[in-house]
């Protein structure tokens, strides 16, 4: 099914998509969080993939003021490539259910935002489940062992069309070999805001499952993308 409003003359700054399946009170307060800012600043797509619980009632009930998907679909990054397709604000913001943003971020965030340049925008998140501020400016070292949280990242449109979409065969970090990529690439102006973005609840699939497929190919995305050779390992 898809629902939704009339289409604006113009696009937002901001198209917020939230993926989600079977989480209607963790759905709903994501909802609210981002309705709680300025209307004129973003659009609001829930992706849903196909929930036969009281997930539609919470969509319904929001429906003048977002759009909304619920099919089935082959996880959480075919979600948010699905969002990415049927929105239309320059920057996509991806906000987990469960996940809130902080109130008057967007306003800060649009501020920030480059007139030209294509922009990966991002700054911290507060993660619940580990008790810390996630993470500070990024550099390409830090990509070893860990990326940005995506609740945390502001991604230009123009991004995806350079770098592709999120790749599927990544069930949990598609968005760590994404992260990699656009560091890697000298045309996308890579800018820290020192500000919380979202509160991360964390403690989902992704916090356990280990992502195997993209743990075999980091290595090589490291060095094609931001010349980092492998460290070598110690002799026993």
């Amino acid at each position: 099914m898809f629902w939704g409003f009339k289409k604006r003359d113009a696009p937002p700054p901001f198209a917020i998509v939230i993926p989600s399946f079977r989480c209607p009170v963790k759905l709903e307060r994501s909802i609210e969080s981002v309705l709680r800012e300025p209307r004129e600043l973003f659009e609001l797509l829930v992706v849903d993939g196909g929930s036969d619980d009281a997930t539609l009632v919470v969509l319904k009930k929001h429906e003048p003021h977002l759009r909304w998907i619920s099919e089935s679909d082959d996880g959480v990054y075919d979600a948010l490539n699905k969002g990415i397709a049927r929105t239309t604000g320059r920057y996509l913001y991806f906000l987990g259910a469960g996940d809130t943003l902080r109130a008057g971020i967007l306003q800060k965030i649009a501020a920030r935002l480059p007139h030209f340049r294509i922009g990966f925008v991002y700054g911290n998140v507060l993660m619940h489940d580990k008790g810390v501020v996630w993470d500070g400016p990024w550099t390409p070292e830090k990509f070893r062992t860990r990326t940005p949280c995506q609740q945390a990242i502001f991604y230009d449109r123009r991004i995806f069309p350079r770098q592709g979409l999120f790749d599927l065969r990544f069930k949990t970090l598609a968005d760590y070999a994404l992260n990699i990529r656009c560091f890697g690439d000298k045309k996308i102006a890579k800018i820290f805001v020192d500000e919380i973005i979202a509160d991360y609840e964390g403690g989902g699939f992704s916090a356990n499952f280990r992502d195997e497929a993209f743990y075999a190919e980091r290595d090589a995305l490291l060095k094609e993308h931001l010349g980092i050779e492998p460290k070598k390992k110690r002799a026993k």
